[in-house]
């Protein structure tokens, strides 16, 4: 009976022929040759992989830049004005470290920084870059490598605090006292800027204060002014009170209630005017003044006065001048040392009585002009000194018959007062009778 199967290859064949393959490719010439550098190559990675001494270069850019030996320095009395800083942020480096520690050295363990000890005087000094550590290997190279930088001598200046005040004060009320805590403070830095500085400003604004805290501390930022009330800005400048520095000082303020008390004018007045003459009235500058003070003083406070008044005696016109109010025991700075007053004086009135005197005739009619009763009594008013002077000679009393015909008349008495016009005429007779007979 036949197998259908075909026949199965034998495994001896497969490996001959392998056997045959590498024989004839060990004995090519070109794949040794290969083969041998590649195992060269092998060999000398792994030689060196493991060789921890041998170094290779690692490149650092941007590495952060410090400054050191800052309180040294001030110390020597020198202070650097620039802002190192901002002149060199970073540097970028080049490092030889071994492959032993090329994943361990890094840009910090280097802290490239500039040393201030460098600084030999005032002036322009140049900076170079310097390392704290090279344990990892030598820094090759780094850009920049140095920095020019100017230095002034360090000085301290003791400047006093000044308040100035802003904004309103709550209605009724009067700051009487503020004052700083310290009076003054200590301001350090370039000889240049120190010199600058003329005042130290604390502003306080008035409308913060409240009657519910009638003391009060506050707390104010300090700012520092040139002579010319500019405001000095300087990094480089440091403000301390008692070596240790500060932004703010402490104001101490104190309000008392404000009370409107009026103003006794009559009392700012002393003496007699001269005679013929009065007061007419008093006018001060004033009718009431602020008054500030503690509250049991000023319910005790009625009115102002004056212990030096103001003296018309035998005035015979308007004084004015400057009267002493009259200083009050707690009453606040708030009232004036004096006020302005004034004084009218004015001319009494006379009247005075002029007895018979005589009525003449005036002008001229077309006949001969007599009167029926030519005498009366007279009363002449007016400014004091005038009329006072006055005598009978001085006063006409008169008919005028100018352009009449002959009759008989019932004329009015005029009056005139020689050099005196501002005065009135009083007659005991305003008409007479009058006749006028033919010539």
């Amino acid at each position: 009976m036949m197998n259908s199967r075909p026949p199965r290859k034998s495994s001896s064949g497969r490996m001959s022929r392998l056997s045959r393959f590498f024989s004839r490719l060990i004995n090519n010439k070109i794949f040794l040759a290969l083969f041998s550098l590649g195992m060269a190559c092998v060999i000398w990675a792994v030689l060196i992989a493991s060789d921890g001494t041998l170094t290779r270069r690692k490149v650092f850019n941007n590495a952060p830049v410090s400054v050191t030996g800052e309180a040294s320095l001030i110390s020597r009395g020198y202070i650097v004005t620039d802002n190192i800083l901002e002149l060199v942020p970073n540097v970028d480096m080049i490092v030889e470290v071994t492959q032993g520690t090329y994943d361990r050295a890094t840009a910090s363990v280097y802290n490239p920084h500039f040393e201030l000890t460098q600084i030999s005087g005032e002036g322009e000094n140049t900076l170079n870059v310097v390392f704290s550590s090279q344990v990892y290997g030598q820094v090759i190279s780094c850009d920049p490598s140095s920095v020019k930088v100017n230095v002034e001598r360090y000085i301290t200046r003791r400047i006093p605090v000044i308040v100035e005040l802003t904004g309103d004060l709550p209605s009724g009320y009067y700051l009487k006292s503020y004052r700083t805590d310290p009076t003054s403070l200590t301001v350090s830095g370039p000889q240049s800027q120190v010199a600058g500085v003329s005042r130290i400003i604390v502003r306080l604004n008035q409308a913060d204060l409240t009657p519910e805290r009638m003391t009060d501390r506050l707390a104010l930022a300090v700012e520092l002014q040139k002579s010319d009330g500019t405001k000095m800005v300087s990094d480089k400048l440091t403000v301390t009170n008692q070596s240790v520095i500060t932004g703010s000082v402490i104001v101490e303020t104190e309000l008392i209630p404000v009370k409107s008390v009026p103003v006794d004018a009559e009392t700012f007045v002393t003496g007699t005017p001269a005679e013929g003459y009065r007061l007419k009235s008093v006018e001060v500058a004033v009718g009431s003044i602020d008054v500030a003070a503690s509250r049991e003083i000023l319910d005790a406070i009625s009115v102002i006065t004056t212990d030096a008044p103001l003296d018309i005696t035998d005035a015979a016109e308007s004084v004015t001048g400057y009267v002493r109010l009259r200083r009050l025991t707690g009453i606040d700075s708030t009232l004036p040392t004096e006020i302005g007053v004034r004084a009218e004086i004015e001319e009494e009135k006379l009247t005075r009585q002029f007895r018979s005197l005589t009525i003449q005739v005036r002008g001229e009619g077309t006949g001969k002009a007599s009167v029926g009763s030519n005498r009366t009594n007279v009363r002449v008013t007016g400014p004091y000194t005038a009329v006072k002077a006055l005598t009978a000679e001085d006063i006409l009393l008169y008919v005028d018959v100018t352009g009449l015909e002959a009759g008989t008349y019932t004329l009015p008495v005029g009056a005139s007062v020689l050099n005196v016009p501002d005065v009135s005429v009083e007659l005991d007779t305003t008409e007479v009778h009058t006749v006028i007979t033919e010539k």
